[in-house]
């Protein structure tokens, strides 16, 4: 049976008002969907302005930074040269920076604190070294025997290797007494800030001489 022409009408009429709601409702979310979009872009370009900017700031900081590092690094390398005397013009010229090795993540490697300590060193050693502590000596002593019995060990080892080994074992004998000087040095050096006097050279050389008999007539 066929609709009679109204209620056809208002069915059209329906489905009109239905798409027209769906319409809005698509136009709507598009709307808002772009003005998203906008404000996101909006919100990346300012974010990215404000790294530019603080990549700048760093970059000027570093750039000064640099700048002061060399002008230090030029005077300290220049007073290390007239501390050394004679020896300081085969310095030459101040050396390029390097790549610093691997270290702890608790290392400092920082430009600032590394030229202080090296101008505290220059410093001192324009003093000639800070006094040495008494507490020193026993220690020296101790280390001067402990690399001439080292030493000596190494020459006995040395002679029971046939006519060479025996003449290089007394050889090297010969400077047992004096092998503890060098590490000694860095002791006084490293740990205390000061410079081995000759009473000091004397007691180690002397510790040496002790330890190296003591063991070759043994």
């Amino acid at each position: 049976m066929t609709s009679p022409p109204t209620v056809r009408y208002r069915a059209l009429i329906a489905d009109l008002v239905a798409a027209s709601r769906r319409h809005e409702t698509a136009l709507t979310a598009a709307v808002q969907s772009h003005a998203d979009g906008i404000a996101t872009i909006e919100h990346d370009l300012a974010a990215a302005d404000d790294a530019v900017v603080a990549a700048s700031a760093r970059m000027a900081h570093a750039q000064r930074l640099v700048a002061q590092t060399d002008l230090a690094a030029g005077a300290l390398w220049d007073e290390l040269k007239q501390v050394r005397g004679r020896r300081g013009r085969r310095l030459g010229p101040v050396p390029p920076p390097l790549p610093l090795p691997e270290q702890p993540a608790s290392a400092s490697t920082d430009p600032i604190a590394l030229l202080e300590s090296a101008a505290a060193r220059i410093d001192r050693a324009r003093r000639g070294g800070e006094k040495l502590p008494p507490l020193i000596l026993p220690l020296l002593f101790a280390l001067g025997a402990a690399c001439a019995a080292v030493v000596t060990l190494l020459t006995a080892f040395l002679q029971s290797h046939g006519p060479v080994g025996l003449l290089a074992g007394w050889l090297i004998l010969l400077g047992a007494p004096l092998s503890g000087l060098l590490p000694a040095r860095d002791l006084a050096d490293r740990w205390f800030g000061a410079r081995l006097d000759p009473g000091a050279i004397a007691l180690t050389i002397l510790a040496g001489m002790l330890a190296t008999t003591a063991l070759t007539l043994a």
